[in-house]
């Protein structure tokens, strides 16, 4: 079978209406999300990634799907994520940063525009994101410990870039009160990180990161880059 592509492919394929057919009057909506979406995505060497919400999500809705999985895993499509519209109501303070990139960012397949008009709670914002950085922060030693060469470092400084992501995404709305339109929007509004191919050096670069937080946040965000980057590596 052949790859789908691109978005207009996908959109005039046969699978937005498999997948309305397949879940009938319980599909809330199912869009396209996440890197698929970002710069640079390339589809010769990754799948469109879909997200589908449903009245009930309960097993046997979500197994109504396994039949079209491989079929559509064929043709370049995998969905990725099922949420019930209850989780959603029950995890919008829990979770701002993700429901806030499916809201700023999706392609609708079928159904209704998800979380159209989403706007976190400042306070949770700022909760969710201190709890990803000191997450992010708790493996920074063994980030360090795979910098044994320049080429290393860089890749490895590469690799922290695009895993915080997410998180300088959060910041980026935090600061300037709207979701940012690409990665590279948010290096440039923050250009201490450096760039996607050339970004600062790890210790830097999570310093830096420290210093937005901080700032951001109103200095809540506790250093915990000085015990984690500045040690010596095992």
């Amino acid at each position: 079978m052949k790859k789908i592509l691109n978005i207009q492919e996908l959109s005039q394929s046969k699978w937005p209406a498999a997948i309305a057919q397949t879940f009938g009057d319980n599909l809330v909506s199912a869009f396209l999300f996440g890197d698929c979406l970002e710069e640079g995505f390339s589809a010769l060497e990754t799948p469109w990634t879909v997200g589908i919400i449903l009245k009930n999500a309960c097993t046997g809705e979500i197994t109504k799907w396994s039949p079209q999985g491989n079929p559509a895993f064929r043709e370049n499509l995998v969905v990725s994520h099922f949420w019930s519209s209850a989780e959603i109501l029950n995890s919008l303070e829990e979770f701002p940063l993700e429901y806030l990139e499916i809201s700023s960012r999706n392609v609708t397949l079928c159904g209704i525009v998800p979380l159209e008009g989403f706007v976190p709670k400042k306070e949770a914002l700022s909760k969710q994101c201190l709890r990803e950085w000191k997450g992010f922060m708790f493996h920074g030693r063994a980030n360090l410990a795979k910098c044994t060469s320049e080429k290393s470092k860089t890749q490895t400084a590469r690799t922290v870039l695009q895993e915080l992501t997410p998180l300088l995404n959060g910041i980026f709305y935090a600061t300037f009160g709207k979701y940012p339109e690409s990665r590279r929007q948010v290096l440039e509004a923050f250009p201490l990180l450096g760039t996607s191919e050339n970004p600062q050096p790890l210790a830097t670069l999570l310093q830096a990161v420290q210093e937005l937080m901080n700032k951001t946040f109103n200095g809540t965000a506790a250093n915990t880059v000085t015990s984690a980057a500045a040690a010596p590596a095992p």
